[in-house]
């Protein structure tokens, strides 16, 4: 399942990051791409080094943390701090799919990828997400502050950026319910719950819904 997270970012966070990312430290991205990343990764990201990146890697775990539709969609039971993404013209990341264990040994599992937009789409040219779905090829430039989040098992690219700069942030979440297909199921529990809540419907039947969600995640979820 693909989710669309529209204002994942406020405005205001979006201009606190890109002001903190114009004076940071950006290396060669191809240095996270892994056995591929040489041949098919031509980008640069800020370096962990980098006196900015601290903060502005804590400000973006705050804010996914919090955030419901991260939490419905994903159930995240952790998530590794992020990559701060710079794509100017000739910039590309062919196809690939990210890794299945990432971070300090042993290494966390990968079940979902998240892809922040920090600028607008009419900043630059080309730069769009692609990612290839069972329903085929889905295509994502979203305006600055939305998010894609998306199995991190499909096969994926940026497409070459032919104009301007594309800023993006990326990250991975270790789900709680590794199946996308039983998350998929938690999840539309949680949205019918909420809709019924908001819609003041019968008691009874929330209260049958919000117990078949917690029994599945009961028995599901890893801990």
């Amino acid at each position: 399942m693909v989710a669309v997270i529209e204002g994942l970012l406020s405005k205001e966070q979006v201009q606190t990051i890109a002001k903190r990312l114009f004076g940071a430290q950006f290396v060669d991205g191809a240095m996270s791409g892994g056995p591929l990343g040489a041949s098919i990764k031509k980008n640069t990201q800020v370096s962990p080094q980098s006196p900015e990146y601290r903060e502005l890697a804590q400000l973006v775990l705050g804010i996914l943390r919090q955030n419901d539709e991260v939490a419905i969609a994903a159930l995240p039971r952790r998530i590794l701090s992020p990559i701060f993404a710079s794509y100017t013209e000739g910039h590309r990341y062919g196809d690939h799919v990210d890794a299945a264990l990432m971070g300090p040994w042993p290494g966390m599992r990968t079940d979902l990828s998240i892809t922040i937009f920090l600028n607008d789409s009419g900043a630059y040219q080309g730069g769009e997400l692609v990612l290839q779905t069972p329903f085929g090829e889905q295509v994502y430039k979203r305006p600055s502050g939305d998010a894609v989040l998306y199995p991190t098992h499909y096969l994926h690219r940026v497409n070459p950026v032919t104009k301007g700069r594309r800023l993006a942030i990326v990250t991975w979440i270790e789900s709680q319910v590794r199946d996308p297909a039983k998350r998929e199921v938690i999840a539309d529990l949680a949205v019918a719950m909420d809709r019924l809540i908001t819609a003041e419907g019968d008691g009874e039947t929330i209260r049958r819904l919000e117990k078949a969600r917690l029994n599945l995640l009961r028995m599901w979820a890893d801990t």
